[in-house]
């Protein structure tokens, strides 16, 4: 099986294969970005949702604390609340903040597909390096080094090592990631118990 390309140019069979596996590494990447980046936006959304309704509390306790000048026991208790309420407050924006690093990572393995999106097309265009094996290797170790996160050199050695089909590596993943964000979250739970 060969690809034609201009006047000639064809791509073989094993080097076809190298192209789909980089370009399926690449989908899977997107993929799971966009689902990293679904988790973290309903955490937003959920965090300043939160926050806005205890604002709206500490108000209205701070107007009854106006009212209430005169009782010592009803200031007490007014302050007790806003202090709970302000710490809740303070934890939600943490989570919040946690949340927002999402866009980093989108933007590290974007940046990481166009690399090898760039570095393929670099070897793809070039009928000497195309059937170059040498070539393929450089390049392949050149797109493992750039995983410089978790998540994406296991898909690396699903999609590569493992040969695990594209849809496969992506429902492995959205497993391994759900399983991590439920013991960070039982983590970060277990130590505000502490205390």
């Amino acid at each position: 099986m060969t690809t034609e390309f201009a006047e000639g140019f064809a791509l073989g069979a094993e080097e076809v294969q190298q192209t789909i596996l980089v370009l399926n590494l690449s989908v899977a990447q997107i993929d799971l970005s966009i689902t990293e980046g679904d988790h973290s936006v309903n955490t937003l959304i959920d965090s300043f949702t939160f926050m806005s309704q205890h604002i709206e509390e500490i108000q209205n306790s701070s107007a009854n604390i106006l009212q209430a000048v005169g009782d010592n026991a009803a200031v007490q208790e007014h302050n007790a609340l806003l202090t709970s309420h302000t710490a809740e407050l303070a934890a939600k924006m943490q989570q919040a903040i946690i949340a927002f690093q999402f866009y980093d990572k989108l933007s590290q393995r974007l940046n990481h597909v166009s690399h090898g999106l760039s570095g393929l097309a670099e070897i793809v265009s070039h009928e000497m390096r195309v059937k170059n094996r040498e070539e393929w290797e450089a390049f392949k170790q050149s797109v493992r080094k750039g995983t410089t996160m978790r998540e994406e050199e296991e898909l690396f050695e699903l999609i590569f090592d493992q040969h695990i089909p594209t849809e496969e590596a992506i429902n492995i993943m959205r497993q391994r990631m759900l399983e991590r964000m439920h013991e960070e979250e039982q983590a970060a739970d277990d130590e505000i118990e502490l205390f």
